[in-house]
């Protein structure tokens, strides 16, 4: 239980530090310059329209990832539920499920319902991270990948008009670190379980 609050102490950390250093929600903070137009798409009218709209409203979060597919991911702690404001989504609060993974590696995957804002969030041009479309399963997706952070990276996917699913896969620490690149392809591939598990319900 110890190691499962400090894992989701530790993602809950890195949300608190990107959102200060990335964005300035209400005059909260400095505003960070865009990155370049080659690194980030212009705007989410070039993604895909979603085939479906898959409301969020009253779903839980750690229930989008069944036993299987944990094992499958390399995630064997407990899933650990909260919820906090974030200020990246008009400080709303936003059900968060946490699990972490120890064997054969150290990370720690977040999965975020957010009902308050949707995918264009990520087209505002003041996120310090490159932004590069995708796609899940059929729904259009964004892959965010911090400029100032290197050890995570996140998948959004847009599932209903005004509502997304957020995808982080963190490095746990241990050394070597986890490319950036990989945590990307670990986050494509934990959005998509989620995916799976959403469209079977």
């Amino acid at each position: 239980m110890l190691l499962v609050r400090r894992v989701g102490g530790a993602v809950l950390a890195v949300v608190v530090a990107v959102l200060a250093a990335a964005c300035a929600v209400g005059g909260a903070g400095p505003s960070v310059p865009p990155t370049s137009a080659e690194a980030r798409p212009d705007g989410v009218a070039e993604l895909p329209p979603r085939p479906r709209e898959v409301r969020l409203d009253g779903v839980d979060p750690c229930s989008l990832l069944t036993e299987e597919q944990r094992a499958e991911l390399g995630l064997d702690a407990q899933p650990l539920s909260s919820q906090a404001p974030v200020g990246l989504y008009d400080g709303v609060e936003v059900p968060l499920c946490t699990i972490g993974g120890f064997e054969p590696r150290a990370v720690t995957a977040g999965v975020s319902l957010v009902t308050s804002v949707g995918i264009e969030r990520y087209s505002s041009g003041d996120l310090a991270a490159e932004i590069r479309p995708s796609i899940v399963h059929g729904f259009p997706a964004v892959v965010v990948v911090p400029t100032r952070f290197t050890e995570y990276c996140t998948v959004i996917v847009d599932v209903a008009a005004g509502q997304l699913i957020d995808v982080q896969f963190r490095d746990g620490g241990r050394r070597p670190p986890i490319p950036q690149l990989q945590l990307c392809r670990d986050a494509e591939i934990v959005a998509a379980a989620v995916m799976t598990t959403l469209l079977d319900r």
